[in-house]
């Protein structure tokens, strides 16, 4: 195996070489929290880089619950056309470009002034940090069900504007890991308890 050898995937899609960027979070969105002439040009870079695969930093599916200032956003086609433009930079060079989709849960900044949603209202502890995030409410079912309906209009968004696929963010704490962990999900019904209840919303 050669790093620069392609890599067909299962689903029979091709990637040129072996080599990808990683999603970092970037936070350059522009006012409407669309893609900035900012983040354009960046992976204008990477994409010139030659690598095979190009992932985007995190952008949520809920423009009610962001990480932080200058978060990006794809809930509806509002802003589509510059999600397009976007997908073209990142496939300039034929490298895949794959959107990551996040939604944060309890990992939300306090000063945003948002309600964070969790499995459990149980806060993060982060020693003299805890302050600095807001305290979760637990999610009922009717707010699993929005949440899992969000996740799939932003994919398919995603495909509309022309990404290559997604990568659905399902680590460092963020939402979808909250419900996995039992020291985040405490809950006694079809979302808890069990690995397969904790694992239900991300399979």
């Amino acid at each position: 195996m050669n790093l620069f050898d392609t890599l067909t995937l299962p689903n029979g899609s091709t990637i040129p070489n072996r080599l990808a960027k990683a999603a970092m979070e970037e936070n350059m969105a522009d006012a409407a929290q669309a893609p900035s002439e900012r983040l354009m040009r960046l992976y204008q870079a990477w994409a010139d880089g030659g690598a095979g695969l190009l992932i985007s930093g995190n952008v949520m599916v809920d423009s009610r619950a962001m990480t932080g200032p200058g978060g990006v956003v794809l809930e509806n086609d509002a802003q589509l056309e510059k999600f397009r433009r976007w997908a073209r930079i990142g496939r300039s060079a034929g490298a895949q470009f794959w959107l990551q989709i996040n939604h944060p849960g309890r990992q939300m900044q306090a000063n945003l002034g948002q309600q964070a949603w969790a499995p459990s209202a149980v806060p993060l502890e982060l020693g003299g940090m805890s302050r600095h995030f807001a305290t979760p409410k637990a999610m009922d079912e009717a707010m699993i069900a929005e949440v899992i309906q969000r996740f799939a209009r932003s994919a398919g968004l995603a495909e509309r504007a022309g990404f290559s696929g997604v990568e659905i963010h399902a680590a460092h704490g963020y939402l979808l890991s909250q419900f996995l962990s039992p020291l985040s999900n405490r809950r006694s019904d079809a979302w808890g308890g069990s690995l397969e209840n904790r694992a239900r919303l991300l399979l």
